[in-house]
């Protein structure tokens, strides 16, 4: 198998459709979190000032409900980074159940994933 097989444009296509039906998901799910799950995830992190805060600050606009789901997974994908600011409480962060934090490193995986391609075959472009 050479390099032009792999550059076939069949396969680019391919490649560009599951990228954007990925994409797709990853929001879909989001707004699914925003809407069903916001409150219960804001009741696990009610100690956390960064999740205080933001739900706090904004209302509950489409955009609002986006930007405090934003903050909880900011406050549980980067727990560290966020303890030396003094922001969450670390005992709360560890007990925040496994699989939303497992569908937050998948949704910022595939968000990545995304750019990175999405680069690639604009710049080739």
């Amino acid at each position: 198998m050479n390099i032009d097989n792999f550059l076939n444009p069949l396969i680019i296509f391919w490649i560009e459709l599951a990228l954007c039906v990925s994409v797709v998901v990853v929001v879909l799910i989001g707004v699914f979190l925003a809407y069903r799950r916001l409150e219960y995830m804001e009741r696990l992190l009610n100690k956390c000032s960064l999740v205080v805060f933001h739900s706090r600050f904004w209302d509950n606009s489409a955009r609002g409900r986006m930007m405090r789901l934003s903050a909880i997974t900011v406050a549980v994908l980067q727990p560290k980074r966020n303890l030396k600011r003094g922001v969450i409480d670390w005992q709360q962060v560890q007990e925040f159940p496994r699989g939303l934090k497992n569908l937050f490193r998948g949704m910022l995986f595939v968000g990545v994933v995304f750019f990175v391609f999405g680069t690639y075959f604009w710049l080739c472009k």
